[in-house]
């Protein structure tokens, strides 16, 4: 259990390494902050914090450098202090005008990243599009093509296996007929209203099988992602090829959001190496989840385990409460 001084002590330290990372003295703490304690009760406290595992002393320094353990408890008294007051800092991302999800993973990554200097993953849910077309086309024997329009400009192609073939003017009418009904309607309702819009017609074996089709493909939501900065990762991490090149391999699948489960974080959330998978245990991962131009996003930022974290958690805290209070 550390005293109050102790956290003081191994809180300015913490700060005062991220922001030069070098060795951190007791002289050093001293004069900066003008503790009023001597330079020899300081001393004291460090050989104290690390007897105890929160620092350690290089050898060729007279300073300290803080443990894993050391940068647990910073993490933690920062977050407690931003959750404790109010966050009046506004966010001006200048993105909302981009409604295609994709578009807009992209744009938020690579602002975010020029603001951190550090990798940022961004995605997007496709749940809160809404349609603006639906047609209906013959892929080959036996297999049918709905193809839906959305507002965000993308489309959904969903291929709907049938027991029998259905005529080119059975499809033109389904065209015709649905069109005129399904105009922006939320694309996670389109698969209930085509199935109760043409109930008992000869029509609603045909249309059920279609609802089915796109309730499944819907099960899974679509998600756009963007990533920015990995050249800030190359160089802050050059020794480590192996995390690089693992990295490197999840952008391109376009899996970075599946190395931690970010589905029920509601503030932000801070994952150090010990925490992550063994391919990424030399670096850090702070997120948070938002919501941007009506979408659902999710924002990642990585970097080394000694990142500037309190600059890139307050900006995280910040993006949170706004998102938070824009959707109330």
């Amino acid at each position: 259990m550390l005293t109050k001084r102790q956290e003081l002590i191994l809180f300015l330290i913490v700060d005062e390494f991220l922001a030069a990372m070098v060795p951190v003295s007791s002289k050093q703490i001293i004069q900066k902050y003008q503790l009023d304690i001597s330079s020899a009760t300081v001393r004291n406290e460090m050989v104290k914090l690390e007897a105890m595992g929160f620092l350690t002393k290089p050898h060729t320094s007279a300073g300290r450098i803080p443990s894993r353990e050391a940068l647990k408890f910073y993490i933690g008294k920062l977050s407690e202090k931003l959750d404790e007051k109010s966050q009046s800092e506004q966010i001006h991302l200048n993105l909302k005008s981009h409604h295609n999800p994709e578009d807009l993973s992209k744009s938020t990554a690579e602002k975010i990243s020029a603001l951190t200097n550090y990798l940022t993953g961004v995605s997007f849910t496709g749940k809160d599009e809404t349609v603006k077309g639906i047609y209906f086309t013959p892929l080959n024997e036996g297999i049918l093509l709905v193809i839906i329009v959305l507002d965000s400009g993308n489309i959904k192609e969903i291929p709907v296996k049938m027991d029998y073939n259905v005529s080119l003017e059975t499809l033109k009418i389904l065209t015709n007929y649905f069109n005129q009904i399904i105009m922006d309607t939320p694309l996670q309702d389109l698969s209930e209203l085509l199935r109760t819009s043409l109930k008992n017609t000869a029509l609603e074996y045909t249309v059920n099988s279609v609802a089915d089709h796109i309730r499944e493909d819907l099960d899974q939501p679509r998600k756009f992602s963007g990533y920015s900065g990995f050249n800030h990762l190359i160089q802050q991490i050059s020794e480590d090829t192996d995390t690089l090149r693992a990295l490197y391999d999840d952008l391109e699948a376009k899996q970075l959001d599946s190395i931690i489960d970010v589905t029920d974080s509601d503030g932000v959330d801070i994952y150090l190496g010990d925490e992550l998978p063994e391919d990424y245990h030399s670096i850090s991962i702070i997120t948070t989840n938002f919501k941007l131009a009506g979408f659902d996003g999710n924002l990642m930022i990585i970097g080394p385990e000694m990142m500037g974290y309190k600059k890139v958690i307050k900006l995280l805290h910040a993006i949170n409460n706004q998102s938070t209070k824009g959707s109330e």
